[in-house]
C-alpha cells in the first residue's frame, strides 16, 4: 500500500502544471501594450468591476509602474509608460 501512495505523491507532482502569472502581472501586460487598456477591456479580461479595475491600477501605480490615462472617443485608457532615467 505504501508503494501505490507513493507513486500517488510522485504522478501529483509531475502532473502539475505550471504556476499562473498573477492577475497584476497580467494587468501589468495589458497596460504595457502599445494601445493600453480601457476599464471596460481589462473588466472583460478579469470579470472583476469597474471599481476593482481602477483600485488593481492604483496598487500598480502605488508599486511603482508609471501609468498615464488619456481620453479617447471610446473613453479613458491607461498605459505603463518607461521612465527614460531617474526623476
Amino acid at each position: 500500500m505504501t508503494t501505490t501512495h507513493s507513486s500517488n505523491q510522485r504522478s501529483g507532482v509531475s502532473g502539475r502544471a505550471r504556476a499562473r502569472p498573477t492577475r497584476q502581472a497580467e494587468l501589468r501586460k495589458l497596460l504595457a501594450r502599445r494601445s493600453g487598456a480601457s476599464i471596460a477591456q481589462i473588466q472583460k479580461a478579469f470579470n472583476w468591476q469597474p471599481h476593482t479595475v481602477r483600485a488593481a491600477i492604483s496598487a500598480q501605480r502605488k508599486s511603482g509602474s508609471v501609468i498615464v490615462r488619456s481620453n479617447t472617443d471610446k473613453g479613458s485608457v491607461y498605459r505603463i509608460v518607461e521612465e527614460s532615467g531617474s526623476q
